[in-house]
């Protein structure tokens, strides 16, 4: 694995952006037909475009005060759009980078991101180019595995920063070199995937081929590097003990999901009956399965075609478990009915079912289940465990607590007798007329006092022990009683709601005792439930709500805006529901979809909780900046 080091370097470059020749031309101005002549800082004057130019060419790595001039002199470059310092931007990126300069490589690639979209395209692809360094895993010493996590870091680093300038320009032509980057590089899938998605709606295209095996250029390169096989961290394992991977195929998955494109449904469903096999191995363990990916597009995509298909998968008990729980999480994004509903109503209740199963087929049943018999489903499943939980309370209640809260008290006693003893021998030691003799006293206490205090911990844990294991068992099944109440707020709002479309946006505004009201005639005791119980009402009710209008499509398109304002919120479920359901009603083109996402992505910003619910916004903005 790599050393932090590795990470350290990457996280520096944050946002990082692009690139080339060593003698820079006058400074010239990007043409005002050009769509880049937009209202950006410009050097004041051409002595000052020319000092930027200079400070990049004549880059001293030894000098810190030199390198700092050219990572300053590159932001000034982009943001002025300066077209004529392409070539020396160019040329900086393709120095030699070191810890010392890095800052400056990266600024000169994030500047040539804000140039002229087809030179700097040309450029940045040409760096992407670059051979990849040896993996510090295949080191042979822990000397060369520090030399070498030093060189791949900032290789990560700077192709990082190339991707991510790629990915802001947004030109088309770009995504079979980033195709081959993503499979050459899957340490930086994240970036890939944004700027794949930002390359335009040719990418589908291409993707599809890879995932129908008919890219001849990734086959190529899966055979020439053998990336469809892991044989150990060090790849040096025996050909009869290589293991396949689906590494082709989960990457094509998850970039298909990304482009929203329903064509794409089909090849889907064509790569899901291909057999299960990890997507990579990280120290000989096995990552997830295409399978997984596969799952994940057909949910953002919402095709009904997938449907019957999906719903073979996880009725049939030879289907593999994980295959199963995949289909069956899918099945309710895809479902244009209810049908099915009552079969994943089965599983749920099913007490010999897998629980993780189980969990998702009650999850489906709730987003899918329209009619009040369905509540009543739900409600009696919640009610055993009600009912066991209430069984194990008062079991706990009984003399195990009783037990317990003396245990307590007998430690408390002696953890106060440990305290007095160390202060008691603190204070003496630091009173000068203490003698040799009490302190050694005082020392003598405060280790007795220990060792009693570890007798005392122990004799705590076993008369506690059986308090603790039936208090555990009653919260268990009530947070089991909890999981299948508060999927009633799922299948109410939709009993409330029918084909109400207004009815269904208002929920973007409920509060936690709107969402405690609506349900409060199937769950009795909601109104002892604590604020975090009622946020999960407000959550099932806002993801039943949204998969409403996006089962809608564009007929749900007035509210379009409504939710993109709401797409800021800093609630998990809430904005991945707000994200899954804007593909597939805004009209295309969204004049405003792209810059009210952009306001979400700045708002979340150095929210460390919203890393990824923010790389799932960006994703879906870069989609509806070409989406027509």
């Amino acid at each position: 694995m790599l050393r932090r080091s590795i990470v350290v370097v990457i996280l520096a470059c944050g946002a990082c952006g692009g690139g080339g020749g060593r003698v820079a031309p006058k400074p010239q101005p990007v043409p005002a037909s050009s769509p880049l002549a937009r209202e950006e800082p410009a050097p004041r004057t051409s002595q000052e475009g020319a000092r930027w130019l200079q400070a990049i060419v004549e880059l001293d790595d030894t000098s810190p005060r030199s390198v700092d001039a050219a990572t300053r002199a590159a932001d000034a470059i982009g943001q002025a759009r300066l077209a004529g310092a392409l070539p020396a931007l160019v040329g900086l990126a393709k120095q030699p980078v070191s810890k010392r300069t890095i800052a400056a490589h990266i600024g000169a690639i994030r500047a040539i991101g804000k140039l002229e979209q087809g030179p700097a395209a040309a450029a940045l692809i040409e760096l992407l180019a670059r051979p990849r360094p040896v993996h510090p895993r295949l080191a042979t010493s822990k000397d060369q595995q520090r030399a070498l996590e030093e060189g791949f870091a900032l290789y990560l680093a700077t192709t990082g920063a190339t991707i991510n300038a790629l990915a802001e320009l947004r030109a088309q032509g770009t995504v079979k070199p980033l195709l081959r980057q993503l499979y050459e590089t899957p340490e930086l899938a994240v970036q890939l995937r944004r700027a794949i998605v930002a390359s335009g709606p040719g990418a589908a295209d291409e993707v599809r081929k890879v995932l129908r095996g008919e890219s001849a250029e990734i086959n190529q390169l899966f055979r020439d590097h053998k990336l469809g096989v892991y044989c150990g961290d060090k790849n040096d394992a025996p050909a009869d003990q290589c293991q396949k991977t689906s590494a082709m195929d989960f990457y094509a998955a998850l970039l298909l999901g990304d482009l929203h494109d329903p064509r794409s449904a089909a090849d889907l469903l064509a790569a899901v009956k291909r057999p299960a096999l990890p997507a990579y191995y990280l120290d000989d363990q096995a990552g997830p399965t295409q399978h997984m990916a596969i799952f994940d597009a057909l949910r953002k995509l919402g095709s009904a075609e997938a449907a019957a298909p999906l719903r073979a998968l996880w009725t049939r008990r030879d289907t593999d478990l994980l295959a199963r729980i995949g289909a069956v999480g899918a099945y309710a994004f895809v479902a244009p009915d209810d049908a099915g509903v009552d079969e994943l109503g089965k599983i749920a209740a099913d007490n010999t079912a897998d629980d993780q199963l189980r969990q998702e087929a009650a999850t489906a049943f709730a987003r899918l289940a329209r009619e009040p018999r369905h509540i009543a489903v739900l409600v009696t499943l919640a009610k055993r465990y009600l009912d066991a939980s209430a069984k194990q309370r008062r079991l706990a209640d009984d003399k195990p607590k009783r037990t317990a809260e003396a245990a307590d008290a007998a430690l408390a006693k002696v953890k106060l007798a440990l305290d007095t003893a160390k202060t008691e021998l603190l204070a003496m030691t630091r009173d000068a007329a203490s003698t040799a003799d009490q302190i050694r006293a005082k020392t003598d206490a405060a280790k007795r006092a220990e060792e009693d205090f570890k007798l005392a911990k122990q004799a705590h844990r076993d008369k506690a022990s059986a308090y603790k294991q039936l208090d555990s068992a009653a919260r268990a099944y009530l947070g089991y009683a909890r999981l299948f109440q508060t999927h009633v707020a799922r299948i109410e709002i939709a009993i409330r709601c029918k084909d109400d479309l207004q009815c269904y946006a208002k929920t973007l505004a409920l509060t936690n005792d709107e969402a405690a009201a609506n349900v409060r005639a199937h769950i009795t005791d909601v109104d002892t439930w604590t604020p975090d119980e009622k946020l999960g009402l407000v959550e099932a009710s806002v993801e039943r709500a949204m998969l409403e209008l996006g089962r809608r499509g564009t007929k749900a398109a007035a509210f379009t805006d409504l939710l993109l304002d709401h797409a800021k919120s800093d609630n998990r479920l809430i904005r991945q529901s707000i994200l899954l359901a804007l593909p597939r009603i805004a009209a295309l083109p969204c004049t405003s979809c792209a810059a009210k996402l952009d306001a979400a992505i700045k708002a979340g910003e150095g929210k460390t909780t919203l890393g990824e619910l923010n790389a799932e916004t960006t994703l879906l903005r870069n989609y509806f900046e070409w989406a027509r």
